[in-house]
C-alpha cells in the first residue's frame, strides 16, 4: 500500500484526495454559515413581531373609562 503512495500516480491520488477534502471543508463552513444566518434572521424577525405585538398590547387604554370608550365598531 505504500509503494503505491510513492509513485506518480499515488501523489496525483493523494493530492486529489487531499483538494477534494479540502473543497469538502470549505463546502461545509459555507453551509454551516448559511444556516447560522437564515436561523438568525428567523430568530431576529420573530422577536421583533413578539416586541411589537407587546408595545401594541401596553398602547391600549385599559382604564374602566377607557374600556368603555367607542372604538367606531357597531356591536350588539
Amino acid at each position: 500500500m505504500f509503494s503505491l503512495l510513492f509513485t506518480p500516480l499515488g501523489r496525483y491520488a493523494i493530492i486529489a484526495v487531499v483538494a477534494i477534502m479540502a473543497l469538502g471543508g470549505i463546502y461545509m463552513k459555507i453551509r454551516s454559515d448559511a444556516i447560522a444566518e437564515v436561523e438568525a434572521a428567523a430568530v431576529s424577525d420573530a422577536l421583533r413581531r413578539t416586541q411589537d405585538a407587546v408595545r401594541a398590547g401596553d398602547a391600549i387604554d385599559v382604564t374602566p373609562d377607557g374600556l368603555l370608550k367607542s372604538d367606531g365598531h357597531k356591536r350588539d
